[in-house]
């Protein structure tokens, strides 16, 4: 059994070991399960899902194995049917190359064997893409979905968020007199 494997075995035994458990490297500090947030009248199901949405470690492992997650997760259809489609093109030039025999890790890593086995330039270009769809995917998944959603929160927090105006009394200071005013502050 060549090291690929191994390594297929050891993603996808990672991958059912994060749905039995989240992964964390810091604590929750409130348990959102027992906690009734007070909710606007007008926010929606999907917006109130969205809101709520964390991006964990979990996460990050599942997304690994499973590609696309996080864009699923986050509720971008498109961006995950794309990254699916982009992994899945790295694995059939993986799988290209274990039909044709080559070892893709040692193609990538071992110095010599290039040269030792007489592999052609094709072989090289479907073994580098192959690694840079699938890793390339990956991170993408990771970093753009995160960001995505940090930006999708931010617009529901600021739609819903509680808009005052107030008037007060304050003080202007003027070449180092206090002199009488009155304020007018807008805070969101």
């Amino acid at each position: 059994m060549n090291f690929t494997k191994y390594l297929f075995l050891l993603l996808l035994s990672i991958g059912f070991h994060a749905f039995a458990q989240d992964l964390d490297v810091y604590k929750v500090k409130k348990n959102s399960n027992f906690e009734l947030p007070d909710i606007p009248k007008d926010m929606t199901f999907q917006e109130f899902e969205l809101l709520s949405t964390n991006l964990r470690m979990q996460d990050m492992v599942i997304a690994a194995v499973l590609p696309g997650h996080v864009h699923f997760k986050i509720k971008e259809k498109k961006a995950g049917y794309y990254l699916l489609g982009t992994r899945s093109l790295g694995y059939a030039g993986w799988a290209y190359l274990s039909i044709k025999e080559e070892s893709l890790l040692n193609m990538l890593f071992l110095p010599g064997y290039n040269y030792l086995y007489n592999i052609s330039t094709g072989d090289k270009i479907v073994a580098y893409t192959s690694v840079v769809l699938i890793v390339g995917s990956y991170l993408y998944d990771w970093i753009h979905g995160k960001y995505i959603l940090d930006k999708k929160q931010n617009k529901i927090r600021y739609k819903y968020a509680k808009k005052r105006t107030q008037i007060g009394l304050s003080s202007i200071r003027i070449n180092h007199k206090d002199y009488p005013a009155l304020a007018l502050t807008y805070s969101f």
